[in-house]
């Protein structure tokens, strides 16, 4: 049995920006999914009979033994903490694993990217990047074939451990949904580039431990995700409330218009009691055994 797991994601800014060629700065979480292959048969789903497919393409497999495959996961699919590039990542790497004994973190995100086109079409691959490097990673998808990112020397000052998330309820519209939305928004790039100048201040925040620039930021940021409309009327007051409270929320992912948005991610000292507590700058991708 080859057992792999990976950290779910959160992007502190850069949502939507990161599709259209900005940056974005992501940190791996304190929630992991794991994925277990052994010898025997298994009812897969169409995604994980997708990755699988990548895999055999890849190594040029003519047809792949018969695989278990078992996922247990603390990353609730639907909220934008990149559940799917999770599972892509998990699969990939345990089976290459099981199949020919390669651990190469590069190899398992390349294939990861083209994996999660099946769920989100037209993916920045910030997902599957995040998860597999884990810690903090600053993002930018160039073009198509040219995606870089960082690794940033980065290490969450205790002063600033006060992240959590709140639950506004699943979106009832998909990721790719509300992409193909923000891309027929007029004045798109003034928000663009404004988003992108409040990634840059959260960077710099989190360097330097200095919590004022840090939520300042944080509330600017999420007001250029107001202003392109990926944030629903219904989840706009619980973060007035907490900027009320001296702290700073925004959206993750692609958001919602109607409903929910999933979760928010907050910064606050004194968050709302039902918010769940999370860790900023987790592991990533890991070779967990090989029974």
């Amino acid at each position: 049995m080859i057992t792999v797991s990976v950290p779910g994601k959160v992007i502190l800014m850069g949502d939507h920006a990161v599709v259209h060629g900005k940056p974005g700065l992501i940190a791996a979480i304190n929630k992991r999914l794991s994925v277990e292959v052994t010898e025997g048969k298994g009812s897969h789903s169409e995604y994980i009979l997708h990755i699988l497919g990548i895999v055999r393409n890849h190594f040029r497999f003519s047809k792949l033994p018969d695989l278990r495959i078992t996922i247990h996961s603390d990353i609730p699919v639907g909220y934008h903490l990149g559940s799917s590039a999770a599972v892509a990542v998990a699969t990939i790497g345990a089976t290459m694993y099981f199949l020919k004994k390669i651990w190469n973190p590069s190899i398992i995100n390349q294939l990861a990217y083209e994996a999660d086109k099946y769920i989100h079409k037209t993916p920045s691959g910030v997902d599957n990047t995040a998860v597999t490097f884990g810690g903090f990673l600053w993002y930018r998808k160039e073009l198509e074939f040219l995606r870089s990112f960082w690794q940033l020397p980065l290490k969450l000052p205790p002063a600033l451990n006060h992240f959590s998330l709140i639950d506004t309820g699943r979106p009832k519209e998909n990721t790719g949904e509300m992409v193909a939305f923000v891309k027929s928004q007029k004045n798109l790039q003034k928000f663009l580039d404004a988003n992108e100048i409040q990634t840059k201040r959260v960077a710099v925040a989190l360097k330097e431990g200095d919590q004022n620039l840090l939520i300042d930021a944080i509330q600017k940021g999420e007001k250029t995700l107001e202003g392109i409309g990926v944030v629903s009327k219904k989840v706009i007051p619980i973060i007035r409330n907490i900027e009320k409270s001296g702290g700073a929320a925004k959206i993750l992912g692609g958001g919602g218009r109607t409903d929910g948005v999933g979760y928010l991610l907050c910064y606050s000292h004194h968050p709302p009691v039902s918010s769940i507590p999370i860790l900023l700058g987790e592991e990533g991708v890991r070779l967990e055994n090989t029974l």
